[in-house]
C-alpha cells in the first residue's frame, strides 16, 4: 500500500482506501501514486528499444547498414569513325 494511505486515511474513507489495497496488490494504477508501467514507457530507455525494433523492422536482416561504395564508372569506348 502506498506510504501516503495512513491511518487516518483509512479511518475516514475505509472504501477508497480497500481500493487501494486491492489496486497496489493487482500492480494496477493507483491515483496519486506514479505508475512504474507508465514510467518504463516514457522512459529513454523504451524509445530508444522502440526505435531499434521499429529500425530492424523496415531494415531486413540481409540488408547491409551502410551501402557499400559506389565503383568508379569508366567512360564507354567511342565507336571508331566509319569516313576515316
Amino acid at each position: 500500500m502506498p506510504r501516503w494511505i495512513t491511518a487516518e486515511v483509512i479511518r475516514q474513507t475505509p472504501v477508497y482506501a480497500g481500493l487501494v489495497k486491492q489496486w497496489t496488490e493487482r500492480a494496477a494504477t493507483v491515483p496519486g501514486v506514479a505508475d512504474p508501467e507508465w514510467q518504463r514507457l516514457v522512459s529513454y530507455r523504451a524509445l530508444m528499444e522502440e526505435t531499434e525494433i521499429a529500425l530492424t523492422a523496415l531494415r531486413p536482416h540481409r540488408a547491409p547498414d551502410v551501402l557499400p561504395p559506389r565503383k568508379p564508372t569508366v567512360p564507354a569506348a567511342r565507336p571508331a569513325r566509319l569516313d576515316a
